[in-house]
């Protein structure tokens, strides 16, 4: 039996319910900018980052930005998204996550965080789940943001598991396209109808147990 190596997860969406609080700092930067903003558009930019994002909005705009107000913008989104994760806690853990990171430890497979966001290390603090991860990717040192495999790759090296043999959890289209950039096998999570692309696909993160990942992830590789 081919036997889980490493375990790489995105944070948004995947570890914590936190989309709809993108949304809505999104939405605030939309609305002061007159463009149109949907909880669709939100979900399609899962995992991509600051900067992409305010250029996606802008792409209605009716004049030119310079990078100067793109940075601007980007930092203005940060802080209303700060504000609301202010008061967070392990409630917002998604179902079934904390479970499997416990199945993980237990067996003492190495695991990493590849989030786009550069708040994930607070975050992960703050909502107490930071004893289950063996490392959490800088995102200020990453060159190339999501569908770009960086992040994924330098969790991997920081791991130091071949990115071959590890696994990696995202419910973003970015993300899961890097994944499989990076040559790993993919889990896609949630409703969007692109993570059924990936190698194992759930609705929803309860379903996502250590046997499940264990029986896919032997199969994956039996069928070779």
């Amino acid at each position: 039996m081919k036997k889980i190596q490493a375990v790489i997860f995105d944070f948004d969406g995947v570890i914590v319910d936190t989309v709809p609080l993108y949304y809505k700092a999104t939405k605030v930067i939309a609305d002061k900018l007159g463009v149109t903003f949907t909880a669709e558009m939100n979900q399609r930019l899962q995992g991509v980052n600051r900067k992409q994002t305010i250029m996606t909005l802008l792409k209605d705009s009716r004049r030119n930005y310079s990078e100067q107000e793109v940075y601007e913008l980007g930092e203005q989104k940060n802080e209303e998204y700060k504000k609301l994760i202010q008061n967070l806690d392990e409630k917002v853990v998604r179902p079934g996550i904390q479970l499997l990171l416990g199945e993980l430890k237990k067996r003492g497979i190495p695991t990493a965080v590849a989030s786009s966001s550069s708040n994930a290390p607070y975050l992960i603090e703050k909502i107490g789940l930071s004893s289950y991860f063996d490392h959490i990717v800088d995102v200020k040192k990453v060159k190339k943001g999501k569908p770009n495999p960086e992040i994924f790759l330098t969790a991997a090296r920081q791991l130091q598991i071949p990115s071959q043999d590890c696994i990696a959890i995202e419910d973003g289209r970015a993300g899961l396209e890097g994944i499989q950039k990076a040559n790993m096998f993919s889990v896609g999570v949630g409703e969007d109808e692109m993570m059924k692309n990936a190698d194992l696909y759930v609705e929803k993160t309860e379903e996502l147990t250590f046997e499940k990942l264990a029986k896919s992830y032997d199969e994956f590789f039996q069928a070779k």
